[in-house]
């Protein structure tokens, strides 16, 4: 068991030695270096300061929103209702007008008569299944064969097609 430990710390130790001298250099245009910056000048993180440089602290108040009623006039007068006395009261009736369908028959003169559907109830009698109980076959042993003789012949006539092909004879050409 100690072994396996120390032999794959061991393995450890030396793939990750493997990885760590794997370097490989960039290859591109940066290896060009024709008079222009180049790539590597700009990870100083240093602004280009050509002799001005301002700043400038901007600061400005900004108004806190708060409640405000606003009253708007109307010029139209409204009406508003308001109670009348009456001297007398009397209960009066108020119509409502209400649709109401009536269906009424109509005699239509028709000028030819036309099938019109009527669905009629069939009655179809239903069959009760009835269990019949039927004798078995069971083996009977016969001692010795006997021929069987038949006293006439039957004869069944039934008609069955027949095609017939006729070879026509063709006269060979003699060329």
């Amino acid at each position: 068991m100690k072994a396996f430990i120390v032999f794959s710390m061991a393995l450890a130790l030396a793939s990750s030695a493997a990885v760590d001298d794997s370097k490989k250099e960039k290859r591109g245009l940066w290896e060009l270096e024709s008079g222009h910056e180049s790539f590597e000048s700009y990870d100083r993180h240093e602004p280009l300061n050509y002799g001005y440089t301002k700043k400038e602290v901007i600061t400005k108040k900004v108004p806190v929103p708060y409640p405000v009623e606003v009253e708007k006039h109307v010029a139209v007068p409204v009406k508003v209702p308001y109670p009348v006395k009456v001297e007398k009261e009397v209960p009066f009736v108020v119509e409502k007008k209400v649709p109401v369908y009536i269906e009424k028959k109509v005699p239509v003169h028709v000028d030819r008569p036309y099938p019109v559907e009527v669905k009629v109830p069939v009655h179809v009698p239903v069959y009760k299944k009835e269990y019949v109980e039927v004798p078995k076959p069971y083996a009977v042993h016969v001692d010795k064969p006997y021929p069987v003789y038949v006293k006439e012949p039957v004869y069944v006539e039934k008609q069955v097609p027949v095609t017939v092909h006729i070879k026509e004879h063709h006269k060979k050409p003699f060329w």
